[in-house]
């Protein structure tokens, strides 16, 4: 058997699959987009989101997560290692005869773009064709392409955004402190997640309300990823965090009065 190639150069090989499936059920097809394009690892594709967590990113109750992904685990394309009732979160992972396929469909000469982690997603070709051996694939501007490029110097909470078209993505929080607009669904919202999850607060999509930006739908926060743990500018982003999150909830009950 020939080896695997890493999840991030076979991951729309391994998507197309799915899509072109005519049994999959488009619940399920929609919760293996979402693992695969927001919270897969680049090197294995695994991914470990509560059912709450991608309920709340595609509009559905964790229940119906929980049988869409049965659907898709039936389906042969993904193994679901559940969790525990003591804050143990499920594992998700795509399954070996499925990267083998997208494995085998790349080398044979799909020039289907990669999603790859060094060149900061998915590139545009200039002109495409229908998996055409010569230029690719056409589709939409990647959000996460234009994010990730700067990820390297993503960690300082003034950074405008960018090498990125519309100008800088930035405003200021009520006390004047400089915020990032972040896009739902990209790794950057993932980050935040993980890190308010240590520190014992709900996610960005439970806590704040989503803002309309440049034709996307995200969230105005301290800079695009959390600084180190423990450092100062952490315990300034998240006190501007909580800032936000007190002024989210009191805006809400001010709307509810009304």
């Amino acid at each position: 058997m020939s080896e695997l190639l890493p999840f991030c150069k076979i991951k729309l090989q391994y998507l197309l699959e799915m899509v072109t499936d005519h049994e999959m059920d488009d619940n399920a097809l929609r919760v293996a987009l979402y693992l695969a394009l927001a919270h897969a690892d680049h090197e294995t594709g695994e991914s470990r989101p509560s059912f709450e967590t991608i309920g709340a990113a595609i509009g559905k109750h964790a229940k119906s997560v929980k049988r869409a992904l049965n659907k898709v685990e039936a389906a042969g394309y993904m193994t679901v290692e559940r969790g525990t009732n003591k804050g143990n979160s499920s594992r998700y992972r795509p399954t070996e005869a499925a990267l083998k396929r997208a494995t085998d469909r790349r080398r044979e000469g799909d020039k289907v773009v990669p999603l790859s982690r060094a060149k900061g997603g998915q590139s545009r070709p200039q002109s495409g064709t229908d998996l055409s051996a010569k230029e690719g694939q056409d589709r939409p501007p990647n959000r996460e392409q234009e994010l990730r490029k700067e990820r390297g110097r993503a960690s300082a909470p003034d950074l405008p955004d960018e090498g990125q078209s519309g100008g800088t993505r930035s405003q200021c929080s009520p006390g004047g402190q400089r915020l990032v607009f972040v896009p739902r669904g990209i790794c950057f919202v993932r980050d935040w997640n993980e890190r308010l999850a240590r520190e014992g607060m709900t996610t960005l999509e439970r806590s704040l309300s989503l803002s309309a930006h440049e034709h996307h739908l995200g969230f105005w926060l301290p800079a695009r990823t959390p600084a180190p743990v423990g450092s100062p500018e952490w315990q300034d982003q998240l006190h501007l965090l909580r800032d936000l999150i007190r002024e989210t909830s009191a805006n809400a009950e001010h709307r509810h009065a009304i």
